[in-house]
């Protein structure tokens, strides 16, 4: 990482106060169910895929997001 504050919101979104967020969120639900609802082939089950992939989405935009905007940078 470029600086100590970057590696610290790494940290902060992989493993501290925002990795249920990003783990849970953004890979379980915004990536590996919306895949694995695709493999169903149900055409009813491809717009819940799509409504977990923009739940994902979100996720992993509010944790890289806000976690460097809560380390002090002075």
């Amino acid at each position: 990482h470029p600086s100590e504050i970057a590696a610290r919101a790494a940290h902060d979104i992989s493993h501290g106060r925002y990795a249920r967020l990003f783990w849970g969120g953004s890979v379980i639900l915004g990536h590996l169910a919306p895949l694995a609802l695709l493999f169903t082939g149900s055409p009813s089950l491809f717009a819940v895929a799509g409504i977990a992939a923009v739940v994902g989405l979100y996720c992993y935009e509010h944790a890289f997001v806000m976690a460097p905007q809560e380390i002090p940078n002075s």
